[in-house]
């Protein structure tokens, strides 16, 4: 029991931390992160050619490796935990294992939804779900503001910041 509470724990508790970090990364106070992946948003990827055939990697303006230095926090605590025996080992490896899946996830799947016909359109079990999350991810491109999850949408649910529409401005 303990293994799902932390599996489950360790799910919320990650994809706050993305939500977070992502919505961290379009304030014009966090500097030089900001404006890396602005790159991503403004440079690369517009509303206008949201997708190519190939991922266009932002190269130095990464910001999957800000994403990680700033995941360290999250995957010492376990471990620290265990060494000083406050969680089993089952524990420690159950979080690291979730906390690995999500970033994994987190990365592979933002970088597929960019990608023309990407592989995981054609998986017919997971087709609709796979284009929804596509849909919602390019309306975080064209308002920046919204959706700051990659699959994950529950914590922007949380703070008021899921949209699943463009609204039209009337003059």
């Amino acid at each position: 029991m303990s293994i799902l509470i932390a599996a489950i724990l360790s799910f919320f508790i990650t994809t706050l931390f993305g939500h977070v970090v992502h919505w961290m990364l379009h304030q014009t106070w966090s500097g030089a992160v900001h404006q890396a992946h602005m790159a991503h948003h403004l440079k690369l990827y517009p509303p206008s050619d949201y997708v190519s055939k190939v991922y266009r990697d932002a190269g130095k303006d990464s910001t999957p490796k800000f994403f990680a230095i700033a995941a360290i926090p999250l995957v010492i605590t376990p471990i620290i935990l265990w060494l000083f025996g406050i969680v089993k080992l089952p524990v420690m490896i159950t979080v690291l294992a979730v906390e690995g899946l999500m970033g994994f996830l987190h990365n592979y799947l933002h970088d597929a939804f960019h990608i023309e016909g990407h592989w995981l359109y054609k998986v017919y079990a997971i087709r609709r779900l796979f284009a929804y999350w596509t849909a919602i991810h390019y309306l975080h491109h064209v308002d920046m503001s919204k959706n700051y999850g990659i699959f994950n949408y529950f914590w922007d649910h949380v703070f008021g910041t899921y949209t699943n529409y463009v609204e039209t401005k009337q003059e």
